[in-house]
């Protein structure tokens, strides 16, 4: 969809940079309103402020505002569909099951990830409609709508699913401190200047989120709160709590990492909701932690348009940089984004060296034929 979307939108600007920023600027600030939307109907009074703070100033998703990709547009189209599954859930008609199926077919065809959150949208409403038969024929009509639309590209997902198998060079294992990372991201996203903090600081605010969330279950397991929070409660953590399970099967079936940090903007909407729900609460333990986590936003924030004055992540003008250094030092890389593109296109004549976390499953088979991969042993013993 975003493809088709840009092939239009960019016959109207003469520089396609400015137009590709510009369409994700504009899906960024619709999200923003549709997020307002959202809250208003979902939280208490006392927590839509924070929630709507915690969502404009993200330093993620200003970055998937201003990123040439879709992410920004997937962003806007989840929330609009929680929404409606939240509409669909109280006060189901003919119009909203019509909006739910439409507007899913688009959501399949910005990203794959949309399919988990609209299978755990699809649980969430069977669980709220198994005693409405009448509902339960419009939910099967609308989800086997979505079910074929899924028809004409299920051949090229199961072919991207299947490559790679086994081989995890392409990212991270979603472990425990992988997803404390992913998580942590959403709320404090500085990008380059994550080379400058401990490897530990990102996850910590991960592991502090899940905090909340653990929070939050125990509150709705232990019914406190008016039945009005206690259902929002439910609605947040079914959602979160199922995305994650879901991307944790996807990648035991693939055999490989499927995770990244931008795969996870279908969550980030139900953790800022979530989040503000559980902090808006009374007392000052809860007022410490809102003062922390706004803190930290507004650095992650700043953080964020910091980085791009100090590291240029644009290929050419890296490469370029990377040229004015002695030519005999190698490139090293701890991750594998910039890699293959370095490798064999912008710095073929400078040694390099991949360095993966778990170098001991990597499947050197299916890598380039370039022995440039190195377990952290191998690269000490090649000296300073």
């Amino acid at each position: 969809l975003y493809s088709v979307l840009m092939h239009a939108w960019l016959t109207l600007f003469c520089d396609p940079r400015l137009g590709l920023r510009a369409f994700s600027a504009a899906c960024g600030i619709g999200a923003l309103f549709a997020f307002k939307g959202l809250s208003d109907r979902l939280l208490p009074e006392r927590a839509r402020l924070l929630a709507l703070f915690l969502a404009a100033s993200s330093s993620y998703w200003i970055h998937l505002a201003q990123d040439g990709r879709g992410y920004a547009l997937l962003s806007l189209i989840v929330v609009c569909q929680a929404r409606l599954t939240l509409e669909l859930s109280q006060r189901p008609t003919k119009r909203l099951w019509a909006g739910y199926a439409a507007l899913g077919m688009l959501g399949l065809y910005t990203h794959y990830y949309f399919a988990l959150m609209l299978a755990a949208h699809a649980a969430w409403l069977l669980r709220r409609l198994r005693r409405a038969p009448r509902e339960l024929a419009a939910f099967c009509a609308a989800h086997a709508a979505l079910t074929a639309s899924l028809i004409p590209w299920l051949s090229s997902l199961l072919i991207q699913a299947g490559a790679h198998r086994g081989n995890i060079a392409v990212g991270q294992p979603l472990n425990f401190r992988h997803l404390c990372g992913l998580i942590g991201t959403q709320f404090f996203d500085v990008t380059h200047l994550d080379l400058l903090l401990p490897s530990w600081f990102t996850p910590s605010v991960g592991a502090a989120i899940l905090t909340v969330c653990a929070m939050a279950g125990a509150r709705l397991f232990r019914r406190r709160g008016d039945a009005y929070e206690r259902h929002a409660l439910d609605f947040l953590l079914w959602h979160a709590a199922a995305f994650v399970a879901l991307v944790a099967t996807a990648e035991l079936l693939c055999g490989r990492p499927v995770t990244q940090a931008r795969y996870f903007a279908p969550m980030a909407p139900f953790l800022f909701l979530l989040t503000a729900l559980v902090l808006s609460s009374h007392g000052r333990p809860a007022a410490a932690a809102r003062l922390a986590l706004e803190a930290l936003v507004v650095i992650g924030a700043f953080g964020y348009f910091v980085s791009g004055r100090i590291i240029d992540p644009r290929l050419d003008r890296l490469a370029a940089a990377i040229r004015r250094t002695d030519r005999r030092l190698p490139l090293i890389y701890l991750e594998t984004y910039y890699y293959l593109s370095m490798r064999y296109y912008y710095l073929t004549e400078r040694p390099h060296f991949l360095v993966s976390e778990a170098a001991e499953g990597i499947d050197y088979a299916g890598l380039p034929p370039y022995d440039g991969v190195a377990a952290p042993e191998r690269l000490r013993r090649l000296g300073p």
